[in-house]
């Protein structure tokens, strides 16, 4: 109880101190929910690469929003990496995109951050990238550190959440949920 309160004032602080550009651009927009159809969108890999929505498409995966600064996104890497091999078993992606800009405040690049989590970070199922602005408006329009959309085999939404090292259970439902790889 005591975390999630952190949490909250946490993300309420961060909120209010975001840069003004980004609430320009969100009061036009509004987050994606449950039910609805994940953007087609397609991500700049941080290997220069593009993951394609036709990638994606057949495969339930995590789209996972997260600022190299963030604490609880450090943690959250962690986590994702233990469990990262599980996930693949289990025909389950993970795409890890650097909000745009990292939400305007320093933090390391996203290859070292990368890099820190060792090998399992070149897992073939474990995506990283950056989203460009226009992406980050339309995914995260109130500019949250940390979320992400658990997404089916079918493009749907089925649940947004964020903090993965403290809702890893939510992840791993979904994931036992998600079809096994062939």
């Amino acid at each position: 109880m005591r975390q999630s309160w952190f949490l909250g004032f946490v993300t309420l602080a961060l909120a209010f101190a975001l840069p003004s550009s980004w609430a320009a651009g969100s009061a036009a927009t509004e987050a994606l929910a449950p039910g609805s159809s994940a953007p087609s969108l397609a991500y700049r890999l941080i290997d220069g690469k593009t993951l394609t929505p036709s990638e994606l498409r057949g495969h339930p995966y995590v789209l996972w929003l997260m600022a190299t600064w963030c604490s609880s996104c450090q943690g959250g890497t962690a986590v994702v990496a233990q469990h990262i091999g599980e996930l693949r078993a289990r025909g389950v992606y993970v795409v890890q995109v650097e909000v745009a800009h990292d939400l305007g405040y320093p933090g390391p690049p996203l290859a070292s951050f990368q890099k820190a989590v060792g090998m399992a970070a070149a897992a073939p199922n474990w995506y990283w990238g950056q989203l460009t602005e226009a992406q980050m408006r339309q995914l995260d329009p109130h500019a949250y550190p940390d979320i992400y959309y658990l997404v089916d085999a079918q493009g749907q939404i089925v649940a947004v959440d964020g903090a993965p090292a403290a809702t890893w259970s939510r992840i791993a439902r979904f994931a036992g949920a998600a079809p096994t790889a062939r």
